[in-house]
């Protein structure tokens, strides 16, 4: 088991002896320049692009899409891009704005709002994810809506370029279905993304329908890109490896108690890797982490991180181990995430070593 590498005590970040918690999301806002314009574009059925400016032409890059064998839209990646702006020859005289994509931050297609692996109650079905996972559909749409500056888009015909809004929001209401027993769904489940100048912030609430079963469950996950990787930071100070890729786990010494989350990467990367950051802060930590309830992790912290294999690293809340939750009881995760970059003066990279 991986340790912690200490505490980070620069002079404007928290530590673990203070109390004080850093919100890493709003720490990146405040050193960006970020605009009223975004910029969005359907790429085709129930998939989405959004770009979010943070510094000139260098853009947070956001996606969205619909897994590949249940309807769920998830928060597929996020990405560094360069905005390209040329012109497009319309009589309106509206540019063409494409993206370059320069690397991932955030790694493509790996869960990030909830993954609840379940079961009937009593009913000896093999435990099953919501949502899809190694190919099994569990989670289907009752009604997917996009909005658009507040506006409903029905049309989800591809689009050759992006074109600035200034919000973009999908609303999902769904039905969670166990692959053995599908006469019956096992769950309620609406979620939300809205992705503005502040990021993207996710909204998750989970009903269960009867008994069911839950040998295992995450809320508001972070998982970044292998190459990318580097150093997790939390919002009480303390700083972890994230370079290990034997499957191990490290266990956070904040447990459940830190709400935000960066990860940074090598001080020696080019083409401005050094100085982004990946965040998530937590919303409603009580709810998301399940404050005072029975059937989290047992036996070690809440929250861990681990290290998969060269591709990916993932911060995990683990907010249900072996947990029968009854009809009517629900789960809400809710938080924001983040992408941009910091001056290479800020404390909290210099002291990333």
């Amino acid at each position: 088991m991986n340790e912690s590498s200490g505490p980070l005590n620069g002079p404007s970040e928290a530590s673990p002896e203070s109390g004080r918690q850093t919100d890493f999301v709003q720490l990146l806002r405040d050193n960006s320049d970020c605009p009223e314009t975004l910029y969005a574009k359907i790429t085709g059925d129930r998939r989405l692009e959004v770009l979010v400016p943070y510094k000139g032409t260098r853009c947070a890059h956001y996606d969205f899409g619909k897994n590949l064998h249940d309807d769920f839209m998830l928060f597929r990646g996020g990405a560094v891009s360069e905005l390209v702006v040329k012109p497009s020859g319309q009589p309106d005289g509206a540019p063409h704005i494409d993206a370059a994509k320069r690397y991932d931050v955030l790694k493509p297609w790996s869960n990030k709002e909830y993954a609840l692996c379940v079961s009937p109650a009593g009913s000896g079905h093999p435990h099953q994810w919501l949502p899809e996972h190694n190919r099994t559909g569990t989670v289907f749409a009752v009604s997917q809506q996009l909005f658009i500056d507040d506006k409903e888009v029905t049309d989800w015909s591809g689009q050759t370029g992006f074109r600035p809004v200034q919000s973009v929001r999908l609303v999902q209401r769904m039905i969670g279905i166990h692959p053995d027993d599908r006469s019956r769904p096992i769950a309620e489940i609406d979620c939300s993304h809205t992705v503005d100048r502040r990021g993207v912030t996710v909204r998750s609430k989970i009903i269960w329908l009867y008994p069911v079963s839950i040998g295992s469950g995450y809320g508001m996950m972070v998982p970044i890109e292998g190459s990318f990787a580097y150093k997790l930071v939390t919002s009480l100070g303390r700083v972890y490896d994230a370079t290990a890729t034997d499957r191990s786990r490290t266990n956070l010494l904040d447990d459940d108690q830190a709400v935000s989350y960066a990860f940074l990467h090598r001080p020696d990367a080019e083409d401005g890797r050094s100085n982004t950051v990946a965040a998530m802060t937590i919303h409603d930590i009580g709810s998301t982490l399940r404050y005072g309830q029975e059937g989290r992790r047992r036996n070690n912290p809440v929250v861990w991180l681990e290290h998969r294999n060269e591709q990916i690293q993932k911060l995990y809340p683990q907010v249900f181990d072996q947990y029968t939750a009854q009809a009517g009881d629900f789960y809400e995760a809710a938080g924001v995430y983040f992408v941009g970059e910091l001056p290479e003066s800020h404390p909290l990279l210099i002291k990333r070593d």
